[in-house]
């Protein structure tokens, strides 16, 4: 139950204060480890709510007996439910579903991305031409800027974009781009994309996506521009317009473009010591919290020495008879 209401209060309560939260869009980076740490977080609370009610029949309480050093039948007890094992079967089939749709649709997302950029690629390699600035040139009237993730990782203009674009706000755009490809936000895209598509009806994880969807593209940002060339790199946002992508692609616009461009235009917010290590630190503590809930009553049991058996070296040798010590050999229960 208490992992169920951690749950339910961390996809409510704490979705609503991330999003409200302002640092998370002074520091996108941060923002994005945040909202992965929370959906994780309420994943990982049901599964071991539906372990904790599974634990007095399956094998795992016999390992988690010996880890801690306490008799089976003592966390047996500390995991029974007055409804029996019914609460377990239960929670153990409905998790089962859910994680192998889980799997499955993230299966097929990665599949369905690896396609798209495979075919990109392919058709690159055929109208694509090189750039000495280290770009593909594609010909194509329209405007668009975008980067294919992945091995090496391809970042393409079109003829349109390289006509419209300065110099400057060219390499702006193209540090816009360089930063997708190191930090791997497509990584981050994929893991929000396929909780949304697995549970579309938990308002958490599409709301996730979407505030991560914006958060990479302003890390993005953050990473091309700084000082005088947040203007720059507004201008080339608005040149490019709504910048149009093909799947599976990363681009410099299209998503949040004018929240994102009040965003550069605006004074940059003072830089705070210590706030990456502060949310790296509130992750922690996100992932820990359910595990310390699923194992606090095993821990109990095992704090309780009444339940401990002594080992056959325990027994003072001049007072063990032979019968004692048989007694007090240790035993699995």
């Amino acid at each position: 139950m208490a992992l169920l209401i951690y749950a339910i209060a961390a996809g409510t309560l704490g979705a609503r204060l991330l999003a409200n939260a302002r640092w998370v869009v002074h520091a996108p980076r941060s923002g994005i480890v945040a909202w992965q740490a929370l959906s994780s977080s309420v994943v990982l609370a049901v599964l071991l709510a539906a372990l904790a009610a599974a634990l007095p029949f399956l094998p795992l309480r016999f390992l988690l007996a010996d880890v801690l050093g306490a008799h089976t039948i003592t966390i047996v007890e500390h995991y029974r439910t007055p409804l029996g094992v019914w609460p377990g079967v239960v929670g153990l089939a409905v998790t089962g579903a859910c994680a192998g749709l889980l799997v499955i649709t993230a299966g097929r997302c990665l599949r369905a991305v690896a396609r798209a950029r495979r075919e990109q690629r392919e058709g690159l390699r055929l109208v694509g031409r090189p750039h000495p600035e280290g770009f593909t040139v594609v010909e194509d009237q329209r405007p668009m800027v975008y980067c294919l993730p992945g091995g090496p990782g391809t970042v393409v203009f079109t003829s349109g974009a390289l006509d419209v674009l300065t110099r400057r706000e060219r390499l702006l755009v193209l540090g816009h781009e360089h930063g997708h490809l190191r930090a791997r936000h497509d990584i981050a895209l994929v893991h929000s994309g396929a909780l949304t598509r697995a549970f579309p009806r938990l308002p958490l994880f599409e709301q996730a996506h979407q505030h991560i969807a914006i958060l990479v593209e302003m890390a993005a940002d953050d990473a091309a521009s700084s000082g005088a060339d947040r203007r720059s790199l507004a201008e080339a946002l608005v040149t490019l317009g709504s910048g149009a992508r093909p799947e599976a692609a990363l681009g410099a616009t299209g998503t949040a473009a004018v929240q994102r461009v009040r965003r550069l235009t605006a004074p940059p917010p003072s830089a705070r010591r210590g706030r990456g290590a502060l949310v790296g630190a509130l992750a922690v503590v996100l992932l820990s919290l359910p595990v310390s809930i699923a194992l606090a009553p095993a821990l109990e049991a095992a704090a309780r020495d009444c339940c401990r058996l002594l080992a056959l070296g325990d027994v003072p040798a001049a007072h063990a008879t032979d019968g004692q010590a048989l007694a007090r050999q240790p035993s699995r229960l």
